[in-house]
């Protein structure tokens, strides 16, 4: 199991009372400016919760990851594996490395290694769920954290499955076609963000 210790953005956001890019505004020392009785309880609230900087996420987050994620809860069930070798056969010709990462996604073990694939800020994530398990709470709010953050997650489960992975050629083409799916909009997105960066 990957252990992930300590607290998160969200968590100082909300015992200081204001929205998650006010926190992020303050922490990571962007030039927007805050008021500053915020700046005072966000860094407060840090403190007390013994929040600190990821320097190396921050470094990371400044530049396009060649890297995407695959969380699995089973490295045994074939419908997951075949889904797996579609989307890491697409990701890699599309020059991307993929990491692997294995957890009981019905667990608190999935929120923990959830949080700890974010923190390599990959270029997106992809929750392959077998077809007779779910996922925690906790772990589908992690996504939506996620998500609101402008990261991309694909969750694949059980009604995903019933509608396009009949077969396993098809499970194998599917992972490849959310693989691309996801690279060209993520592709898409960063070329936007530089070219508003130019004009701006």
């Amino acid at each position: 199991m990957i252990e992930f210790v300590g607290a998160t953005l969200v968590d100082v956001a909300r015992a200081a009372g204001v929205s998650q890019s006010t926190a992020s505004r303050v922490l990571n020392g962007s030039a927007r400016s805050v008021l500053p009785e915020n700046e005072e309880r966000v860094r407060a609230a840090a403190q007390r919760l013994g929040y600190s900087v990821d320097l190396h996420a921050q470094a990371t987050a400044r530049r396009d990851s060649t890297m995407v994620a695959i969380v699995v809860d089973s490295l045994t069930d074939p419908e997951s594996m075949e889904i797996a070798m579609g989307i890491h056969e697409r990701a890699e010709l599309n020059g991307y490395a993929v990491r692997v990462a294995v957890c009981r996604l019905a667990s608190d073990e999935g929120l923990a290694v959830l949080r700890a694939v974010r923190g390599e800020r990959p270029r997106g994530i992809f929750v392959i769920v077998p077809r007779d398990k779910t996922i925690h709470d906790a772990v589908k709010a992690e996504v939506v954290e996620y998500q609101s953050q402008g990261g991309s997650v694909i969750v694949i489960d059980q009604a995903v499955r019933r509608d396009h992975c009949a077969e396993s050629s098809g499970r194998w083409q599917y992972g490849r076609r959310l693989a691309a799916r996801m690279l060209a909009e993520r592709s898409s997105s960063s070329r936007s963000d530089r070219n508003l960066k130019g004009q701006s």
